[in-house]
């Protein structure tokens, strides 16, 4: 090893520069270092390498530190994997290196250093075994059906209340309009007869119908004699899911253990079907099937008020041991803060952004009710920057007609259930639409791969600080289930694969399987020195008012 490469080993051991007087100290420090470390399997205990050590003006370590960052004898050649082996560490515990040198290098025995580094996400050996020797749970949730998920939802209720309301309206209305057959005087009768919000629904249920070929009232009516039942079938269907869902969620608070968090944001009857496929799938691979796993699934439970479901969500968030934040076509400022608040308390956060594959995803997108293509449609006009660009000039003049003929024929009066009108067109225009949903799906592959790309690079949570440690914890983004699970495990069993690189102004931690940022450490001097400074002082406060409230009692 040259004496230069020794010297920069040093300086990320202990994270600063090595300070000499003059350059004759410095030419005179590496003529006795050089003929010690210019032979690679030369074999160095702790007490030659602390006389190293202060040949270059530095403090020395105890055995104990030695010990656990290099083998017994390590070979010069090696010194370099010890630094890594620290350097590892120092990000995970404390986000710097110059703390955790002075801190780790003075501690005398190896069970004072263990209890100071405490459990990191990082260890030699799977530690799965807490998991495996778990207790059966003394009671489980009741499955909610996939199709049956969105009633868990506020906003899919009041929806399905509104539309149940606002046809028993329309249908006693028509009875009195039928006669005149006028839909002015009908639509006057209709508004006349209701206040908003429901009047909303009336009225937007009235236009669609119009849309329809030779629209009456008399056939409005009979629509609506065949439409009320499902309606009020589907409602029914809704109180009795959510009373299951509020039992679960009494449930999920009862756990002794609780180790995933997944962060969503639902709104539509779509968000809900994806996530619990994608929970349903995750939990089924086989990287997870073994470890007997706790997690918190929102398509499964219900808090009957606002104030209540954020007290539940929090505590879960606390409990639980990581966060799957499900990226989806929005982000709400709620899920974007479950994130936010799982990095500051020192947690992994795993972010899962669907790969789409152009070919499947037309296929699910054909299976769809064409109201719910029609919708895929506008989100993508709305969220595709390169939309133009990407899309053939001959493709876009396709949408923009298609959309202008048929917009009127996909509305339905009522969302909550399926419309004969409305399948009955898709069958005929099976062309047309695979043509539509092929264009969608590339459309919907360049958002979620830019959003993943965002993430990663530039998303303003994206990495966050710890408020205990100060120390700056990044999101890993996954693209696949499989991804996902194979990190999953590793998070939850503290068998994670990092790897230290010198990037730009940074050292940083990257997780093997995501390629993400998982720790940081700037480079910027200014930056590091006032940032520990202050976060380091005030955390030492913290810590002798705790210990002062503990003598106290």
């Amino acid at each position: 090893m040259e004496t230069i490469a020794f010297r920069a080993l040093i300086e990320r051991l202990t994270g600063t520069p090595i300070k000499e007087s003059s350059d004759d100290e410095r030419q005179a420090n590496d003529r006795l270092l050089e003929p010690i470390i210019r032979d690679d399997d030369r074999e160095l205990d702790c007490s030659q390498f602390n006389e190293l050590l202060l040949l270059v003006n530095k403090d020395r370590v105890e055995p104990a530190f030695y010990r656990r960052f290099f083998p017994e004898r390590t070979l010069v050649r090696d010194l370099g994997l010890g630094v890594e082996h620290f350097q590892r560490i120092a990000m995970l515990r404390y986000g710097n290196f110059i703390h955790a040198y002075r801190r780790l290098s003075r501690l005398f025995s190896d069970d004072a250093l263990e209890e100071e580094l405490g459990d990191l996400p990082t260890e030699s050996c799977d530690t799965a075994a807490p998991f495996l020797s778990r207790s059966p749970k003394v009671i489980d949730v009741e499955h909610i059906q996939r199709e049956d998920t969105p009633l868990v939802g506020y906003l899919s209720f009041v929806l399905l209340d509104r539309e149940e309301k606002a046809a028993k309206l329309l249908a006693a209305a028509a009875k009195d309009a039928t006669a005149s057959k006028d839909w002015d005087v009908y639509t006057d009768l209709v508004r006349r007869s209701v206040q908003p919000p429901l009047s909303m629904t009336a009225l937007s249920a009235i236009s669609a119908f119009r849309r329809r070929p030779s629209p009456t009232i008399a056939a409005f009516r009979s629509f609506l004699d065949d439409t009320l039942p499902a309606i009020a079938k589907r409602a029914a269907e809704g109180v009795q899911v959510q009373k299951i869902a509020a039992k679960n969620q009494d449930i999920y608070l009862t756990w002794d253990h609780m180790d995933v968090y997944f962060a969503t944001s639902m709104r539509k009857a779509r968000e809900f079907y994806d996530l619990y496929g994608f929970i349903h799938d995750l939990m089924a691979r086989p990287e997870l099937a073994d470890l007997q796993l706790r997690y918190f699934d929102p398509t499964q439970c219900y808090t009957k008020l606002p104030v209540d479901k954020g007290l539940v969500e929090c505590l879960v968030l606390k409990r639980a041991k990581c966060t799957v934040y499900s990226v989806q076509d929005s982000d709400t400022p709620g899920k974007d803060s479950e994130l936010a608040a799982t990095l500051a308390q020192g947690k992994p956060v795993i972010a899962f952004v669907p790969e789409i594959d152009v070919v499947d995803r037309t296929e699910k997108l054909l299976a769809d009710h064409p109201a719910a293509i029609l919708e895929r449609l506008r989100f993508v006009l709305y969220a595709d920057d390169s939309f133009m660009g990407e899309t053939s000039t001959d493709d876009y003049k396709f949408v923009s007609d298609y959309r202008e003929l048929h917009d009127s024929v996909l509305r339905i009066p009522f969302r909550s259930i399926p419309d004969a009108a409305s399948d009955q067109f898709r069958a005929t225009e099976r062309s047309n639409l695979e043509r539509l949903c092929r264009i969608i799906a590339a459309g919907e592959k360049r958002i979620y791969d830019k959003r993943a790309t965002t993430l990663k690079q530039s998303h303003p949570l994206a990495l966050q600080v710890n408020l205990d440690t100060g120390v700056a914890n990044g999101v890993l983004v996954v693209r696949t289930v499989e991804e996902c699970a194979r990190l999953l495990r590793s998070v939850l069993t503290r068998t994670m694969d990092l790897i230290v690189r010198e990037e730009t102004g940074m050292w940083c931690l990257r997780e093997k399987t995501s390629g993400c940022i998982f720790r940081v450490a700037t480079k910027n001097r200014k930056i590091d020195n006032c940032f520990w400074n202050f976060y380091l002082r005030n955390a030492s406060v913290r810590v002798d008012a705790s210990l002062q409230a503990k003598e106290n009692k």
